[in-house]
């Protein structure tokens, strides 16, 4: 702007003066004169030219830079807008991942649970004074009287992630006493059914394909097939190391089953525990999997001490020992207990297949009934829905073969010394939930009233009977 008033100005007073200096110049000044005068003047009118060009450009820029500032001055503006809407989403954002890392521990939990309504039949035979009394005393088989229960059990529990390789597993089950069962009868004018803790334990995956476990734990070791050498129900207390790699697995464990402190005259104070180890191979055969292992345990301070449940040694041989004026039943013999296990798998008629087989010795001194031994087959599989399963097997217990605190609780009246058929069919109509029957065909053997010896051979004075036990579970299982 002030370029263009200059430039005017110039032109003016040029305009202005030219006639006048152009009249002085005709008397005084010569044509050189003139035309010299005239070609400044020509300059300086290209020069005012070229300044308002000049000026014209700087005005065009001018408003290019003032459009352009004003852009930057908008996206500035934006920007400081965005910025507090990015802020306050930022907080919202804070406060919703502070809720999720509160609600965090609900990601590491899986909960778990099942329900079974068991209808029992029970029909038995038992012993009774011979009538009349006989020299030396006898006894007579006779009837014992049926007995149908319908039972529940329910056990719930999680497992709960601590890290990437240690979980915690708590489990509770009806029935608080009973190692060796969880079924609560229904009845008792609807009183409350008992829970208790029935595991708690720590697993630690310390390397691929090994796991320590500590606490109330599951059998660590493999069972094949149906046998019933140990009870389902029984969870017991200690610590394990279990391994499966490659066509290896097995297992080592040490549990605590009695404390004792000066319990016993024979000097056998040291707490019962039991220690045993499984080495097994798996591999393919015959288009399906077979499983052989070899498992060891050793019942340690038990021999002379009363490791009992409710004080009833399951069949056990047992002998009196005093304590001052109380004769309390005791082991009488040690449990060092040899056990080879195999099952091979294979398609039948498009269904899973298996044969099984178990045997176990014990190999303590001076035991005369030492064995057991189970075998049995199993068609199908009932998991998923309309599918179904059939087995059929027979086992029999010596009455020292196992530690009887562990053996199955319904075969046999869940007491060694026995021996029978076993068989079981289930039908699933939907997933998740199962039809069972379970029929058991067992003989008992029972030394006549009298004293009896520690096996099954009762002795010339002392005659050995056979009890017919039959037992019909109808279940439905429903798992969650």
């Amino acid at each position: 702007m002030r370029n263009t008033v200059l430039a005017t100005a110039v032109a003016a007073t040029l305009a202005l003066a030219a006639p006048q200096a152009f009249a002085q110049a005709k008397g005084s000044a010569t044509k050189a004169d003139v035309q010299a005068i005239e070609a400044q003047m020509r300059a300086l009118a290209e020069r005012l030219n070229k300044l308002e060009t000049s000026n014209t450009q700087l005005q065009s820029e001018n408003e290019q830079l003032k459009s352009v500032v004003d852009r930057r001055e908008a996206e500035i503006d934006y920007l400081k807008s965005q910025t507090k809407e990015l802020r306050e989403e930022g907080a919202m954002a804070s406060g919703e991942i502070a809720k999720v890392k509160g609600a965090d521990w609900a990601t590491k939990i899986k909960f778990k649970g099942d329900l079974r309504l068991r209808n029992e039949n029970i029909e038995s035979e038992r012993l009774v004074a011979a009538s009349p009394p006989t020299v030396p005393p006898s006894a007579d088989v006779v009837d014992a009287n049926d007995r149908n229960r319908t039972r529940i059990r329910a056990r719930f529990g999680f497992d709960a992630k601590v890290s990437d390789n240690v979980k915690a597993t708590i489990q509770l089950a009806t029935g608080a006493d009973d190692p060796r069962s969880s079924n609560q009868t229904l009845g008792g004018q609807a009183t409350r059914k008992s829970i208790g803790l029935d595991m708690g334990y720590i697993d630690w995956k310390f390397m691929n394909g090994g796991n320590l476990t500590a606490g109330k734990v599951k059998y660590p070791f493999w069972r094949p097939g149906q046998s019933l050498f140990f009870d389902g129900d029984y969870n017991p207390e200690g610590v394990a190391v279990a391994f499966d790699r490659g066509m290896l697995f097995g297992s080592a464990y040490g549990w605590l089953l009695e404390e004792r402190f000066n319990a016993s005259t024979s000097g056998q104070n040291a707490d019962t525990i039991m220690l045993g180890a499984q080495l097994g191979a798996k591999f393919a055969l015959l288009g399906g999997e077979t499983k052989v292992a070899a498992h060891y345990y050793d019942l340690g301070g038990g021999q002379f001490s009363n490791p009992f449940y409710n004080l009833n040694a399951n069949g056990n041989s047992t002998i009196g020992e005093t304590i001052g004026t109380t004769t309390t039943q005791v082991l009488a013999y040690d449990y060092n207990v040899l056990m080879l296990s195999g099952e091979m798998g294979l398609p039948l008629f498009d269904l899973p297949f298996t044969f099984w087989a178990d045997y176990a010795m014990n190999n303590a001194d001076d035991v005369e009934d030492e064995t057991a031994y189970a075998v049995g087959v199993t068609l199908g599989k009932a998991s998923n829905a309309k599918t179904w399963e059939a087995g059929l097997f027979y086992q029999d217990i010596g009455k020292d073969a196992l530690f009887a605190q562990m053996i199955d609780s319904d075969f046999g009246d869940g007491v060694a010394d026995a021996d029978g058929w076993v068989l079981k069919a289930g039908y699933a109509p939907v997933k998740n939930v199962t039809l069972n029957m379970t029929y058991f065909m067992n003989t008992l053997y029972r030394c006549g009233t009298g004293t009896a010896p520690n096996n099954r051979l009762c002795g010339s004075n002392i005659p050995e009977y056979e009890l017919d036990y039959n037992r019909l579970q109808l279940d439905v299982n429903y798992k969650f």
